[in-house]
Formats: structure tokens, C-alpha cells, sequence
């Protein structure tokens, strides 16, 4: 259980802004680019995004993940409970801009990132 918390947390607020694949880590999705989103809303996610893959990146450099490489679980569980944080905080931010349907679509994008990353341990 803990697993797929920190798999959650990891990924939960790691979605890419940008739809360019040679920017991306295998940790963001295209989530925003999914969603069907007013001009509003679309300006408001940018920001939750960046601000939240600013912190990510952050903790990442302080425990030496590198998001380009192949995750080392080992690594992830150390910085488990930063990233746990970080992924609440922009959930709960998240979820103050999208509707119940936005919302669905977010969480299962997240689900297909989830899956992806744990694929590749």
C-alpha cells in the first residue's frame, strides 16, 4: 500500500505542461492538453503545474533522483513522505479548478501514468 501511495505521490502532480515528449520524464503526463478546459482554467492548472514540478524537481536533486533515468525505488521511498506532501498540496489545488468531470479524467490519466511508471521497475 504504501507502494502505490508513493507511486500516487510522485506522480500525482508530476504532469508536463508542454506536450513535447524530449521534455517530459517518464513521471509526467500530458494532463493538462486531456482536459477539456476553459481559458481559465487552463491559465490557473499551468500554474498549480508549475509550481508543483518545480517542487517535485526539487526534492528529486535533494535525494539524487534523476527524473530522466529509470526509477530507483529505493530513492522514490526515501523522499516518500516530501513527495506525499507535495502531491496533497496539489490535489487539493487541483481539485478547486476542475469540475466532478475534468476531475475523472484527471485521476485517470494519473492512473495510466501510475501504471507506466511501475511498469518499468
Amino acid at each position: 500500500m504504501r507502494f502505490v501511495a508513493l507511486l500516487f505521490a510522485v506522480l500525482c502532480f508530476g504532469f508536463s505542461i508542454h506536450s513535447s515528449a524530449a521534455n517530459a520524464s517518464i513521471y509526467d503526463s500530458n494532463v493538462i492538453q486531456q482536459l477539456q478546459l476553459s481559458a481559465a482554467q487552463k491559465q490557473e492548472m499551468q500554474k498549480v503545474v508549475s509550481e508543483s514540478r518545480i517542487r517535485r524537481n526539487r526534492i528529486f536533486r535533494k535525494h539524487g533522483i534523476d527524473p530522466d533515468a529509470k526509477p530507483d525505488m529505493s530513492l522514490l521511498q526515501r523522499a516518500s513522505s516530501e513527495l506525499m506532501a507535495n502531491a496533497d498540496r496539489e490535489r487539493d489545488a487541483v481539485k478547486k479548478i476542475l469540475n466532478a468531470q475534468q476531475l475523472q479524467v484527471y485521476d485517470a490519466v494519473m492512473k495510466e501514468t501510475r501504471e507506466r511508471v511501475m511498469a518499468s521497475f
